[in-house]
């Protein structure tokens, strides 16, 4: 697979955001370039003996077990397609919005520590991550004002008064903070046993 290139705006542009600080827009999985942060890029880990194939399939299961449906978990394990991971996330039983609202993030948060850390493409996923330095990450999907913005990138620097919440953008940014300082302490535990 090929490294992803971060992309920046050109130095043409008559923004007043360097491309260091312009946010890294990202929303479907085959954009080369910021694909792999989303939900249902390939990114397969196992996790107590279960297999996941993306964050999407993770976040799903753990909503039907979180809410006691391990028929509907089960299905979602018996297949990869994301497709049908966020189908069938619509048909758990017994689902409580009030408690979902409350885990949800921490669940995609969870999922996204695994992508990044322990998935078979770990590494490079990591060091992908890692090199957006501090720009904010926004899930630029016009049909998601949960876990994107609500927009696409065209339309989403205009329109960022009127955004969603971006709750994809900002787990990722909090699974990129912990990874920083996971690398930060590593280097100083390195130097002190040096």
């Amino acid at each position: 697979m090929p490294v992803p290139t971060i992309p920046h705006p050109s130095s043409s542009t008559t923004s007043t955001t360097s491309p260091t600080t312009k946010p890294l827009y990202f929303w479907r999985p085959h954009e080369e370039d910021t694909g792999y942060l989303g939900q249902w890029y390939p990114s397969r880990f196992t996790i107590s003996g279960d297999t996941y194939a993306t964050c999407e399939m993770w976040m799903m299961v753990q909503k039907a077990r979180l809410f006691n449906d391990e028929n509907v978990a089960v299905q979602m394990l018996n297949t990869t397609d994301p497709k049908a991971h966020k189908a069938l996330g619509r048909k758990v039983k017994g689902v409580e919005n009030r408690m979902w609202d409350q885990r949800k993030f921490d669940v995609v948060v969870q999922g996204n520590w695994h992508k990044f850390t322990v998935s078979e493409e770990a590494e490079s996923l990591k060091k992908w991550l890692l090199a957006t330095g501090e720009r904010e990450l926004v899930e630029a999907s016009p049909m998601d004002r949960i876990w994107g913005v609500g927009f696409t990138e065209r339309d989403a620097g205009a329109n960022r008064h009127r955004w969603g919440q971006n709750l994809l953008g900002k787990a990722l940014m909090e699974v990129r903070a912990r990874l920083r300082e996971e690398d930060s302490k590593g280097k100083k535990k390195e130097t002190e046993s040096a």
